[in-house]
This record gives structure tokens, sequence and C-alpha cells, in this order.
């Protein structure tokens, strides 16, 4: 397919202050991009209001909406299932109604929440678009839903991209934790991570670069990406200490212990803390989208680590974070 450059089609993002908006936000500025971006915030636009929904539409007037907004508080949506439900479905349902009136398309994000992960053989070798969901918690349970209502209502004027174990310099995240975590622990008192759930860590700015090129390029469909790869969140916890410890980041190791789902549930519950059930394989096969975009496309040469195994791109994450905090 060509590229589609009209020229400076106007671009409304929700959930301005995710991680992933900001990240948009930065390669949108970086990369010297066409479009005409408008960032509101939940404050500035609620996705599960259709009359502030239609409100906004009148006045923005977007030939693009990109849906960042979500509910991704995994363990408070067992019991907060309404509230997951309205911005997790709703919300994009709602955001897709309004695309289907105005012509504006959609790129909405999903996650790999949506797989149980209990599969065997090929199919765990990464899982492609073709593998059927079955969620496991009222999360993925909300976002399966999302991305189902926008698929049914826009279908070919959609781009749905299922992504996994985001982080980047903004916002909370995983890698963010255990560097706190990790930089305050006294010494000789461990950290317990998970060791028996597998996925695939994705830095978020690389995830935006694509997100760009897919919409220059006016593609749509179902998409998978995330870091290539897959890892343990003990493994994961590991390299981020190691990497760390040779940025500088850190001034000394903790020990890290491995541990499995049920005995860190247990010992949550203990705590008063009911944790939502997780796919315990969700590495996600990003090939699709490599092959529609191309090894060369613009997303890699603006940000070369796309396609790059996950410790690539944590180590650029780290290094971001390093001139994050250098700068006055």
């Amino acid at each position: 397919m060509q590229d589609v450059t009209p020229a400076r089609p106007t671009v409304l993002l929700t959930g301005a202050h995710s991680q992933l908006a900001k990240a948009l936000i930065r390669t949108h500025l970086n990369g010297g991009l066409v479009f005409n971006l408008h960032p509101l915030t939940h404050a500035a636009l609620d996705i599960s209001d259709k009359y502030s929904v239609a409100e906004v539409f009148a006045q923005v007037k977007p030939d693009w909406v990109i849906n960042c907004a979500a509910y991704n508080a995994v363990d408070k949506a067992e019991t907060a299932v309404d509230e997951a439900y309205r911005v997790n479905s709703l919300g994009p349902e709602l955001l897709a109604t309004e695309c289907a009136l105005t012509g504006a398309r959609l790129v909405h994000i999903s996650s790999d929440y949506v797989f149980s992960g209990l599969l065997t053989g090929v199919e765990a070798n990464a899982l492609s678009e073709t593998v059927t969901p079955s969620p496991l918690s009222v999360y993925g349970k909300s976002k399966l839903a999302g991305e189902q209502a926008v698929q049914r209502i826009l279908g070919e004027r959609a781009i749905v991209i299922r992504t996994a174990w985001l982080y980047g310099v903004d916002g909370h995240n995983f890698v963010k934790t255990m560097l706190r975590l990790m930089a305050a622990t006294p010494d000789a008192q461990p950290l317990f991570v998970i060791d028996d759930q597998i996925g695939s860590p994705t830095w978020v700015d690389a995830l935006a670069s694509l997100i760009w090129q897919l919409m220059l390029r006016g593609e749509s469909g179902l998409f998978h990406y995330a870091g290539q790869g897959q890892c343990s969140w003990y493994e994961f916890a590991a390299e981020i200490q190691q990497q760390a410890l040779a940025l500088k980041l850190l001034k000394k190791a903790v020990p890290i212990i491995a541990t499995d789902s049920l005995s860190y549930a247990a010992k949550a519950l203990e705590k008063g803390n009911v944790l939502a059930q997780r796919p315990s394989y969700s590495a996600l096969n990003s090939a699709k989208l490599r092959d529609t975009l191309g090894k060369d496309n613009l997303a890699a040469i603006q940000c070369p680590e796309v396609w790059q195994d996950w410790r690539v791109q944590l180590n650029c994450m780290l290094n971001a974070l390093i001139t994050q905090s250098a700068k006055p």
C-alpha cells in the first residue's frame, strides 16, 4: 500500500496523560510529522460520556482518533467491574460510533491480557493475531469487549493494536517501579518477582513510532506489537538491575528471588490484596505488522529499535531516563 499523506490531518488523542500518549506526543514532535495533534486528558474528555464525545468531535473535527484512554488497574478491576467496562468497552464503542458518523478513523490500543496463556506447542511460540482470545480477568474481558466493538462498528476504518508490558520514561510502569524498589531496598533484603508469567516487554516510544507509520500509510486491521523476544517478570527485573548498574542508575545490587504466581498471590492476600489472574504466556508475535510496513519503513528509520530485542529497547529507555533526569 502506498503512503497516504493528506495535508495536516487532524488527530484527536485521548488519555493524554498516559505513558503511550506522551510517547506519541514526543515522537510526533521529534519526527516532523504532518498531523495537527489535539491531546486531551480524561479531565477534558471522558470517552464513556457520549455527549462529551460528540461535543469534542464537533469542536476538533478529527480525521483520526488515537484512543489511549483505558482503565489499567488490573487488580482493582476485579471489584470495579462496571468502571472497567465503562472505560475499556463503552468508551471505545462511543468513539467508534462517532467516528462512523463523522468519517474519522480510529486507532485503538488493546492488550495481551485478552489471552489466557493456556497454550501449548506451536501456539505458544509467540501469539499471532489468529489465536483465539480467552481472557482470565475482568480487565482482559473488558479490553476484549472494547476492541470487538471497534472492529464491529468501523471495520476497515479501524486499526486495533494489541501490545504488552509497556514501559517508558513517563508514568507508572514495571521498569520505573523496579528501579525505585531496588534503590530503596535495604541491604540484603530481597525482591520477590514472578517467574512463571512469560511475555514481551515493550518500549512505548517504539510502539508510538509504529502507530504514526500505520496512520501515514492508511493501514487498517488487527495487529500485535511488542518488543522482540520474551522473558518472565523475574528475567525482566534481573535485566533491569544489570543494565541500571552498568549505567550507574543504581549504586548497588539487591537480591532478586524468583517466585511463582500462586505464592505471590498468597502473600498479597495475607496483606489484604486480591490479585487478578494473569496470562501465564502472552508473548506477542509482531510478524504481521512487520510484513505490512516492511523492514525499512519510516518508523524503523526514526526509531531503529522497533524490531530489536527487548533488552535493546530497555537500554534505550534507561538512557532516555538519564537524559531526562539531567535536564534542568
